[in-house]
């Protein structure tokens, strides 16, 4: 497989970094890698690729200009502080360009993400039982598993929701679970300073995450249009350098946001899709990405480089559909 996708190029995703392992609500879907493990992917990586940098791939997009074999491509979404303090040092320590998307408002305001504010007010609320008032559904709470399968159905439901009944949805709910304290370190943003850092190292690209991290696909073609050009502008103040690349908040797209993000004046977008990009195939606005879990082995961040998981995942899929 590896010799069949050797022109195919892994973008890989991630979130934060953090140096101790967490678990609980506050990392219900394992955003945050702990530095132990996150170091361990970068070896790994590093013995089956060439980690080259996202604006390089851009360029072989537009040019048609080959690419070594076996290539891949580190990005980063939110902002978080934690990329600076845990992973920019373990970046540099193996020498791996890779870029970063921010939320602006996280970023320039320091106005935390909703999904963390979510997630801390689940995780403090003293209730055992709670009454949705926004959906009306009753949850109880016996167990911490119970707890986080109702963070995990509330967070999704929230994603669907335009910005003023998202607003009006996530104050009602912080509301009523009466969470408690400021949010964790983990869910701190990174400062502007760091930012120029890392963006002047020659090892790291910052790119926009929008304004808001709500999907573009529940908003108007004005809202889309003003998050795609707005965070990039005060990105680009921020940092002192234009911000060429977008990252669609969940990945969520469309053909019309992809015409959006690229009058707005960027070079390339990306999405998730965990897929590899074959070479000639991708558009710079909708490059697939691909996961790797913090567990991973090396034979698993092996088959997930070169597609292998991918293919096997959807093999998976077909015959349990056909079995029914």
């Amino acid at each position: 497989m590896r010799r069949l996708r050797a022109r195919h190029v892994p973008v890989i995703m991630y979130h934060g970094v953090c140096a101790e392992r967490v678990d609980g609500i506050l990392n219900s879907e394992k955003k945050h890698i702990c530095a132990e493990d996150f170091e361990r992917h970068l070896k790994m990586i590093k013995n089956h690729c060439q980690v080259i940098a996202l604006s390089r791939y851009v360029e072989s997009l537009r040019s048609g200009a080959p690419l070594p074999p076996y290539c891949a491509i580190l990005t980063f979404d939110d902002g978080y502080e934690n990329n600076y303090s845990v992973a920019f040092p373990l970046l540099k320590k193996h020498a791996v360009a890779a870029t970063i998307y921010v939320v602006a408002d996280f970023v320039e305001r320091g106005e935390p993400l909703w999904m963390d504010r979510l997630a801390h007010a689940f995780a403090t609320t003293r209730k055992k039982r709670w009454e949705d008032p926004v959906s009306g559904a009753s949850y109880r709470w016996e167990t911490d598993a119970q707890k986080e399968a109702g963070y995990r159905r509330i967070k999704a439901a929230m994603k669907d929701l335009g910005p003023r009944d998202h607003a009006e949805a996530m104050e009602r709910i912080m509301a009523d679970l009466d969470g408690a304290g400021e949010l964790p370190p983990l869910f701190a943003p990174l400062k502007p300073g760091q930012l120029r850092e890392m963006a002047a190292s020659g090892l790291v690209e910052i790119g926009s995450h929008a304004c808001r991290h709500l999907l573009m696909t529940t908003l108007t073609s004005a809202q889309a249009r003003h998050e795609a050009e707005q965070s990039r502008d005060r990105i680009s103040i921020l940092t002192g350098r234009r911000i060429e690349s977008f990252s669609y908040p969940n990945a969520a797209h469309t053909p019309e946001l992809m015409v959006t993000v690229e009058r707005a004046g960027y070079s390339s977008a990306v999405a998730e899709g965990l897929r590899l990009n074959a070479p000639g195939a991708s558009s710079p606005y909708s490059i697939f990405r691909v996961a790797l879990a913090e567990s991973d082995d090396e034979a698993a961040i092996d088959a997930t480089l070169c597609g292998l998981r991918r293919f096997l995942l959807d093999a998976q899929a077909v015959w349990q559909g056909g079995r029914h």
